[in-house]
């Protein structure tokens, strides 16, 4: 891998990160509720790393027959999605039930006059 410097071509040196920190990190991935791209940036790794990093640790942890704690988010996309979907119907309705009341009020300040 080569960048540019000054226009001289510069040979990009790899990082390396020991497995203790890796460890630490996907720890720390499973432990949180933010993202996989904040615990990057917390931590100045690119994602696609961290997201490798989860893979393998998971992969190998499968082997053992261990589950991973995960205290991350608690819902599932599943759970979130029917939700999402449940919610939309009740704002719906709601919407539904101002817009009669605005139309009566309409019709019962027309009869007042």
């Amino acid at each position: 891998l080569y960048r540019m410097r000054r226009g001289v071509m510069l040979l990009r040196t790899r990082r390396r990160y020991t497995p203790e920190f890796k460890q630490h990190v996907v720890q720390c991935s499973l432990e949180s509720a933010d993202s996989q791209a904040v615990i990057a940036a917390r931590f100045d790794v690119p994602t696609s790393v961290l997201e490798r990093w989860r893979r393998e640790h998971v992969s190998t942890h499968e082997k053992d027959q261990k589950p991973l704690p995960n205290r991350g988010a608690s819902k599932s996309l599943a759970d979130l999605e029917r939700e999402n979907r449940q919610l939309r119907k009740q704002l719906a309705r709601k919407e539904l039930e101002v817009e009669i009341l605005k139309k009566a009020e309409e019709y019962f300040a027309k009869g007042m006059k």
